[in-house]
């Protein structure tokens, strides 16, 4: 009796220290998933010209970072509308695509580098008109959701190589 005691304890804590543990940081899952919403609606609200959309992602002190041949500007996220807009829109509509997304949090920041597409709707792949650009995005949660705190464009837009 003792024997069989003993043999259901030692399975008992043999199968207790094989658990698998999750040593995932808390709430990163869950800030991941956030941080993609965020980023999919900025996404839509780019493609579909929506200024309302994309100010209402962003912190009320965010900047908008522009290199130019003669320095670099730091613009108010309000200041740089037109710029940030144009990037996307010159016409009717486009199709827009993420190709690639990358982020990373650590805490309440998080940094996420996006490349995507342009082209006139309707347009089949691989037209001319197709452009690509690169950004990069500070992220920071705020008053327990995330918000873009700046926006910084890393190569601004070329068209696409085929």
């Amino acid at each position: 009796m003792i024997r069989s005691t003993r043999a259901a304890l030692s399975i008992c804590l043999v199968l207790a220290a094989c658990a698998i543990e999750d040593h995932t940081p808390a709430g990163s899952r869950r800030d991941d998933e956030a941080i993609q919403r965020l980023l999919a609606d900025y996404g839509r609200g780019l493609a579909s010209g929506d200024w309302g959309a994309l100010r209402g992602l962003c912190w009320s002190e965010a900047t908008y970072h522009v290199a130019t041949p003669t320095g670099n500007l730091v613009l108010p996220i309000d200041s740089a509308r037109t710029r940030l807009l144009a990037l996307i829109w010159g016409g009717p509509a486009p199709e827009l695509r993420i190709l690639r997304l990358d982020t990373r949090q650590e805490g309440d920041l998080a940094a996420a580098w996006l490349i995507a597409t342009r082209r006139p709707r309707g347009a089949p792949a691989g037209d001319p008109r197709e452009t690509e650009w690169t950004e990069h995005l500070v992220l920071r949660r705020i008053g327990g959701e995330w918000r873009i705190l700046a926006i910084l464009p890393a190569n601004g837009t070329r068209q696409r190589q085929s």
